[in-house]
């Protein structure tokens, strides 16, 4: 492997996941060693400690020519603008397949993808540009999923799934076979997703009720 160094953009929740993440990739041999993190807001890593820390913001970095960039923000709109700037100025994003992520040998997965630990990507799917998914999250046979778009954590697309670019979808969501999803839009956790979500919409599930208190139960004794 080419000597070099990984660099996190984003150190929020995710970007202090993609050490872990990215520390396995290199002891992997699929990964340089992670040099440090991008981020806007200056006390992000106050209080952590990973042993790698903040190197600059996204805006005022000059990639080197061995960088390898790792995409950690998870908004999908963020996600792109950041991306779009460094690209510009000749950064170069990996695609970091985590070894305990599962992948058949038929999918497609491009620049700058982020597979998580236990994540399953199934039979000729088609992963696009700067796609997050977070762990125990599932693609289905023959899913398309769009450019910038995000995967919570415990996300199930099932066989034939179109996903547009730059959707967000929450932890939990299900998406039912051959549905389409436009881009733009947000699927709320817990959603099962049924039929076609048009672009730039929000579908969410009905939130948890509290039908009885412990307090009230214990007064009905």
């Amino acid at each position: 492997m080419e000597k070099g160094r990984t660099i996190i953009v984003g150190a929020g929740g995710f970007g202090r996941e993609l050490i872990s993440w990215a520390n396995d990739c290199h002891c992997a041999g699929l990964l340089p060693p992670v040099a440090g993190l991008l981020d806007d807001n200056p006390q992000a890593m106050h209080g952590f400690s990973y042993g790698v820390g903040l190197i600059g913001t996204a805006a005022d970095f000059a990639p080197q020519s061995r960088d390898m960039l790792l995409m950690a923000i998870g908004t999908p709109t963020i996600k792109r603008r950041v991306a779009d700037m460094l690209l510009t100025r000749g950064g170069r994003f990996a695609a970091l397949i985590h070894p305990r992520a599962v992948v058949a040998g038929s999918v497609k997965i491009d620049e700058g993808a982020i597979l998580c630990p236990l994540s399953l990507v199934s039979a000729d799917a088609v992963i696009g540009r700067f796609v997050s998914i977070n762990a125990l999250s599932s693609i289905g046979h023959d899913v398309r999923v769009g450019d910038y778009t995000t995967l919570s954590a415990h996300v199930d697309l099932t066989g034939g799934v179109l996903i547009g670019a730059s959707v967000m979808i929450g932890t939990g969501a299900k998406v039912l076979p051959r549905v389409k999803v436009g881009e733009g839009a947000t699927i709320g956790a817990g959603s099962v997703v049924y039929r076609t979500v048009p672009a730039g919409s929000s579908v969410y599930a009905q939130p948890a009720k509290l039908l009885r208190t412990v307090q009230s139960e214990i007064a009905s004794r």
